[in-house]
């Protein structure tokens, strides 16, 4: 099946489907986006996830559709994808107007929902390779601006590594995050994350993953890391909106096994997803 698209709360051909070239999310990735997936048809965290994007929203002082117009936007495009579960991408630009401009000037820009199906979202583990990237610094938690490249690049040299994913340090050496998602190390029974106020983006499973861990008694620290402490963690495990919580198996070049804490919090997720989507009723009878 193809995608379903909606532009500013329209449904639309996905052929027909355009924005204006001088759009400066297209010109200066001058907007934000937001990634999330259904479980039996329900968009789950998509509160969650407007939540982050609002307050992104705010950061950049971008001018567009309500909250609850947006959230309308993905229900539509949702319904009309049929039945199955989905990739969700939420777009929000600033709109067309010159780089000098100021943002007061500006908007509103335009909301773009793409709705596709799933495609292999589950997997037993993946590899991940440190690349020679580093973030630059930043003070407080990330954003997830359309300005992605940075990202992409990261993900790129893990792959020319022959990885699924890469790990990013900061200038001081210290674990930041992976391209695309959080990463997490297991110690001793602690679960230790990086803390967000290095940049780290402030990840809607990783939230999920840090409460799943209060409800199971497994001691949780969100602190500086360094890569010598990742190396030597007993298990390592990565999370995001479309893959969930998976196993690292192999970290450069050394094979790792996922561990029993790491399978805990992974099933005890897909649990509590799969049991939130029905309380929210299931959006097609199976």
């Amino acid at each position: 099946m193809r995608a379903v698209v909606s532009i500013d709360g329209v449904l639309i051909d996905p052929e027909r489907a355009a924005i204006s070239v001088f759009d400066r999310g297209l010109l200066y990735g001058d907007g934000c986006f937001e990634v999330l997936r259904t479980w039996d048809g329900v968009a789950v965290d998509l509160a969650a996830h407007l939540d982050r994007m609002f307050e992104t929203i705010a950061f950049l002082s971008i001018k567009c559709l309500s909250r609850d117009q947006i959230a309308a936007a993905v229900e539509a495009a949702i319904g009309a994808a049929g039945e199955g579960d989905h990739r969700i991408r939420i777009v929000v630009t600033r709109g067309p107007g010159g780089v000098a401009m100021p943002f007061a000037a500006l908007g509103p820009g335009h909301t773009i929902v793409i709705v596709e199906p799933m495609v292999a979202a589950e997997v037993a583990g993946i590899s991940v390779a440190v690349v020679d990237w580093p973030l630059p610094p930043r003070t407080g938690r990330g954003h997830k601006t359309l300005a992605y490249l940075d990202h992409v690049i990261a993900r790129e040299l893990a792959r020319a590594a022959g990885a699924d994913e890469g790990l990013r340090l900061d200038a001081t050496g210290n674990v930041v995050e992976c391209a695309t998602s959080n990463v997490f190390a297991v110690t001793a029974g602690t679960v230790a994350t990086p803390t967000t106020d290095a940049g780290v983006l402030s990840g809607i499973v990783r939230a999920r993953v840090l409460a799943i861990c209060a409800e199971l008694r497994f001691p949780v620290a969100s602190r500086r890391m360094t890569l010598d402490e990742l190396r030597r963690a007993e298990e390592v495990f990565v999370t995001s909106s479309v893959r969930g919580v998976v196993g690292i198996t192999r970290l450069d070049d050394e094979a790792r096994e996922i561990g029993p804490i790491t399978t805990q919090i992974a099933t005890t997720y897909v649990t509590q997803m799969k049991s939130l989507s029905g309380s929210h009723g299931s959006r097609f009878q199976r």
